[in-house]
């Protein structure tokens, strides 16, 4: 088991001293967060009232952090299944090619839904892994595609989920609904994630596309045009900004058409590369 806690703590070296002595068999770590230290506790059984009570005998604030974003897909799995259909995004296609021609065959794929995307690469030989926060999307994936890929149930937010170290990473859409913070720490997990040599494959919409603007404004191109579904637009600034110190090589704007609904205007994505050297 995961569980996040969101504190007002700058520096957290004396409470996770604390903890661990408290529940030495846990993994206890922090990472920054909106107002302070986010503290990460993974242990087969997670005492959450006492972890909060420790924590505010030492003076701060804690509460167990409110999975939003968890509770908007699971819900959304749940009333729209396979929402997606089955055919694979034109980004996967893309990241299939060139996994390939890397020959790559060890993927991890962060949010990786009911499996439309991750489909594709099984097909081609790629060992999949996944991580997905709703597990009604794990259950369907399990009834569609059986066992052929492993799949973590919880947030991209509380990685890593394994210490193994993969030959590329496979994000499609995903970063672009996490927040700042969030968004720097999901990078870097990733990257950290990689075999040397390894490669990731970021797939992001781009403030080109048609739907940018749309919803209220709750920070620099960043919009939320459904409850729940934080976006941010990404443009060249932004994509040297968060992934320029993580061997970024290429990246370039492409058109992804809604597959289910083919009628509608094609979004605007940026494919971003980064390559870990050896």
């Amino acid at each position: 088991m995961i569980e996040i806690f969101k504190t007002n703590i700058r520096e957290a070296e004396q409470v996770l001293k604390a903890l661990t002595n408290i529940f030495p068999d846990a993994d206890i770590t922090s990472d920054p967060g909106n107002g302070g230290q986010l503290i990460r506790v993974e242990a087969p059984v997670i005492h959450s009232d006492k972890i909060i009570s420790t924590i505010k005998e030492l003076g701060f604030e804690c509460a167990v952090q409110e999975d939003e974003t968890g509770a908007f897909w699971e819900s959304s799995f749940i009333e729209k299944q396979t929402m997606w259909g089955f055919e694979p995004a034109e980004s996967t296609i893309l990241a299939k090619d060139f996994f390939i021609e890397e020959g790559i065959k060890d993927i991890l794929i962060p949010g990786i839904g009911y499996g439309r995307n991750a489909k594709l690469f099984v097909d081609n030989g790629i060992k999949v892994t996944g991580i997905e926060i709703s597990k009604t999307a794990i259950d369907l994936a399990k009834s569609h595609y059986g066992d052929e890929m492993k799949i973590y149930h919880g947030s991209v937010t509380a990685m890593p989920f394994d210490h193994h170290l993969y030959d590329g990473i496979f994000s499609y859409g995903l970063i672009y609904l996490l927040d700042t913070e969030e968004r720097k720490k999901f990078i870097r997990d990733c990257y950290a994630q990689l075999q040397p040599n390894g490669y990731l494959f970021f797939s992001v919409i781009s403030k080109q596309s048609p739907n940018y603007g749309m919803g209220k404004q709750i920070g620099k191109d960043r919009f939320e045009a459904t409850k729940g579904a934080k976006i941010f637009f990404y443009d060249e600034e932004s994509v040297k900004a968060e992934f320029g110190k993580y061997g970024l090589v290429d990246f370039f704007e492409i058109d992804e058409p809604n597959k289910v609904m083919p009628d509608k205007p094609a979004f605007r994505f940026i494919i971003i590369k980064c390559k870990k050297e050896g």
